[in-house]
């Protein structure tokens, strides 16, 4: 145990200074020296869980907070308790269930938990303000983010203020607050909130035509530690705005989908429609997205710039395939209806699989047949079509059995 509290510590300090394959190290060589022996588990999983999720690791995180639970029976130990919780609100929090983050957010009372680090109250903080800035919930945000400012890291209420500062029309308030917490000097510096400090500087700019402050938060994400999928899908969006190329962002949907984040799935098809990549298409795609996850006031933003542009008003993203109206919809077999189900739970192909009893090979293969099915281009579209009730049901005559491939079903 005194080995595993160890790493632990390693493992928290290399993944406040942003380096991700260091932590991710020390998480590995933590779980080996756990053994068999049940409480080092549960604290080797439960630490891992939680640095995971802040680097965007969400398959992992949810698999190894399933796996502490599990290893003591689904009783929270009261020192685990608020970093599970903790845990729990970053995952829905980037899988796009914002409004079940935010109550999770308001429900943590982190002073009475002493065990917990001061910096992790201050990140509920944060999040808190962003999440109330997206659902279109004010409520006390103002006093919220002074909170903020006094408990938490410079980093992330700069982060957060600086949303606060873009809603009210000050861009270039914003631009200098996030700069300032770019210029280290001689004070502690939590890097692991430097890329959606960076993030939020180079969407900033590129929203106030700043293309220099563009460039420059770009260049400063492609340096940081790839191993984070968090730090590779936020680089891709800033080079996106940089070069207006939507290269970068359409690599950086692709994984967000694969590690379930939904929420940055809609920042993606958001940099997208800005930067000129079919906007008609991909801003209806993100104005859908961020009503899925209960995010009005995002999505009433994105609206707000189709309707600047000139395009349509943000309409279902899923449309029938040439001649499907002639032909009728084509029902999906029971297998490809779970797998579309447990795609609108955001399950990762690699949960799927797991759940299903089948390879991820297979997985894809349903994916593939469902995308030309029902004409959706995305998880996202797919994930909506479900939720708007739009996917024809097989009858049970039609319906293949439980392990029947692709291949050979209907």
């Amino acid at each position: 145990m005194a080995r595993v509290a160890a790493l632990s510590e390693a493992a928290q300090a290399t993944m406040r200074l942003g380096r991700v394959s260091e932590c991710l190290a020390a998480l590995n060589e933590q779980r080996k020296v756990a053994g068999d022996d049940p409480a080092a588990q549960v604290w080797a999983l439960t630490n891992s869980a939680t640095c995971r999720s802040i680097f965007g690791q969400l398959t992992q995180a949810r698999a190894d907070l399933a796996a502490a639970r599990k290893a003591c029976y689904y009783t929270t130990p009261l020192l685990a308790e608020p970093f599970w919780r903790f845990t729990e609100l970053v995952c829905n929090w980037l899988g796009g269930n914002w409004t079940e983050a935010l109550a999770d957010a308001t429900s943590m009372d982190f002073n009475q938990a002493s065990a917990v680090p001061a910096v992790v109250g201050g990140t509920v903080a944060a999040l808190r303000i962003e999440l109330q800035r997206g659902l279109g919930a004010p409520g006390e945000i103002r006093a919220l983010a002074s909170a903020a400012e006094v408990t938490g890291p410079a980093e992330l209420n700069a982060w957060a203020r600086a949303g606060l500062d873009v809603d009210e029309g000050r861009p270039g308030h914003a631009l200098r607050r996030l700069a300032e917490v770019c210029d280290v000097g001689e004070r502690d510096v939590y890097r692991a909130a430097m890329p959606l400090v960076l993030h939020r500087m180079a969407e900033t700019a590129f929203g106030c035509g700043e293309r220099d402050v563009t460039a420059f938060a770009a260049a400063a994400l492609a340096e940081l530690d790839p191993a984070a999928p968090m730090n590779v899908i936020l680089a891709g969006l800033a080079q996106a705005y940089a070069t207006r190329n939507p290269a970068p962002a359409r690599m950086a949907q692709e994984l967000a989908e694969a590690e379930g984040a939904m929420a940055l799935v809609a920042e993606a098809l958001t940099t997208r429609g800005q930067v000129g990549d079919d906007p008609a298409a991909t801003l209806g795609a993100a104005h859908t997205a961020w009503e899925r996850a209960g995010a009005s006031a995002r999505a009433r933003s994105v609206a707000a710039a189709m309707r600047d542009a000139g395009l349509p008003k943000p309409q279902p993203t899923l449309q029938p395939a040439a001649g499907a109206a002639a032909r009728g919809p084509v029902p999906l077999t029971a297998r490809e209806l779970s797998v579309a189900m447990l795609v609108h739970e955001g399950r990762t192909n690699q949960q799927i699989a797991h759940t299903l009893n089948i390879s991820i090979k297979t997985v894809e293969a349903y994916l593939t047949r469902l995308y030309r099915k029902t004409s959706c281009s995305s998880r996202v579209e797919l994930a909506v079509a479900i939720t708007e009730r739009r996917l024809p049901l097989a009858s049970s005559e039609e319906l293949p059995a439980d392990g029947e491939s692709p291949e050979t079903d209907g």
